[in-house]
């Protein structure tokens, strides 16, 4: 009679790599570099202790900031120097001793490889810490520079 509506068969998808969702994303993938996939892990339940590829603009500030204070920490640190100041932490004075440059070289890159370590664990219960308690700490360092500078010097 009437002639049968051709059934639309599905054509299977061929995968050239295997499933990707069969292991999480490791802290470290192509995607961290080129620009990720995901922002936040799938599921609400896998959200502690999970990795993702892309950041998000509030954990951009943070860091951000948090490099931004480490800078004015160097920065108020050689001006107390230069005024006759002395330095209480003895890594940073056996790094001043070496010169200007190391100093700098060494506290701007190792606070930029703490910040992206913390920063890749972010949705770890420890990296959250460690990213609450670096602002905090040196915003108050901050604050004190800021008391020495009106006050002392």
């Amino acid at each position: 009679m009437f002639p049968q509506p051709m059934e639309a068969t599905p054509q299977p998808r061929e995968r050239r790599l295997g499933d990707r969702r069969r292991r999480p994303t490791p802290m470290i993938s192509r995607f961290t570099f080129i620009g990720g996939r995901r922002r936040f892990p799938r599921r609400s339940r896998e959200r502690e202790g999970a990795y993702v590829d892309q950041f998000g603009s509030g954990l951009f500030a943070v860091v951000l900031g948090l490099f931004l204070l480490n800078v004015l920490d160097a920065f108020f640190t050689l001006l107390y120097l230069a005024r006759g100041g002395m330095e209480a932490n003895p890594v940073a004075a056996a790094l001043i001793h070496w010169g200007v440059l190391p100093f700098l070289v060494v506290k701007c890159f190792g606070i930029g490889l703490a910040l992206s370590f913390l920063c890749l664990h972010r949705f770890f219960r420890l990296g959250r810490i460690g990213l609450g308690s670096g602002l905090t700490l040196y915003s108050a360092i901050f604050v004190y520079h800021l008391f020495l500078f009106f006050n002392v010097l």
